[in-house]
């Protein structure tokens, strides 16, 4: 049997800085809403078969977007494996319910953790991670930070202090996918809904938990809808894409 790779995708967020009206993950992005796109990408990946493996899609979300993605998924995706499950009140909770609908994964099977509202990921990213994962136990991908970094401290009249400006070579901007072996993200999750520890990403858990992380090669372009102005953003990078 193949070795599987789960794609675990968060679509559970309550998108309240992209303001009234459609939830995130269902803005229109030159004319495809933003999660069809990333699930596009996806699917790409799994339907080439990369590196020989059996792919799986994990959608975690809420009881009100349950049924559009499952409409959307078996319009566009009927060839692919793909689950359904609720997820949480925060990312921490929403991962940990997506690993645990998952029934027939082996220890070193691969988990591609991949934020829902992250649609301009492209094949290059994506199997940067799955190719990391062949020799390291978790890799994520990520840019180098562009601007100047400032420590801070923040007073008690509200004033913002700074206190140094760290090296920018020494850091980078975490994106997603990130990747594990499934025995090892299920450690990670698993200590920390015992221990009340929440983190905004996958990499944090595994560095608190003693795991070394990797850095695979991300783009710029991979970034995270969130507000309004990223919609504007994400159609003019796909504009330029379609023209090149």
């Amino acid at each position: 049997m193949n070795r599987k790779c789960y794609f675990l995708i968060p679509a559970a967020g309550s998108g309240t800085r992209m303001g009234e009206g459609l939830p995130k993950l269902m803005r229109n992005v030159e004319g495809k809403p933003v999660i069809l796109r990333t699930l596009n990408a996806i699917a790409d990946i799994a339907r080439s078969n990369y590196s020989d493996m059996e792919y799986r899609i994990v959608l975690v979300t809420t009881i009100d977007l349950m049924d559009t993605l499952k409409s959307i998924c078996a319009e566009h995706f009927s060839d692919l494996d793909v689950h359904f499950t609720l997820g949480g009140d925060t990312r921490t909770e929403s991962v940990s319910l997506g690993l645990g609908s998952i029934q027939d994964a082996d220890g070193e099977d691969l988990v591609l953790v991949h934020d829902g509202a992250r649609c301009l990921v492209t094949a290059e990213e994506i199997t940067a991670c799955i190719d990391g994962l062949m020799d390291h136990t978790v890799c994520a991908s990520a840019v180098p930070v562009k601007n100047t970094l400032k420590e801070v401290d923040i007073l008690p009249s509200g004033e913002v202090k700074v206190t140094s400006t760290p090296d920018r070579s020494k850091f980078y901007e975490i994106l997603t996918p990130q990747g594990f072996r499934y025995k090892d993200i299920c450690t990670c999750y698993s200590r920390a809904l015992e221990e009340g520890i929440s983190a905004t990403d996958d990499t944090a858990l595994a560095t608190i938990y003693g795991l070394d992380v990797y850095l695979t090669k991300g783009l710029y372009s991979n970034l995270k809808i969130t507000t309004p102005e990223d919609i504007a953003f994400a159609s003019e990078i796909i504009r330029k894409r379609e023209e090149n």
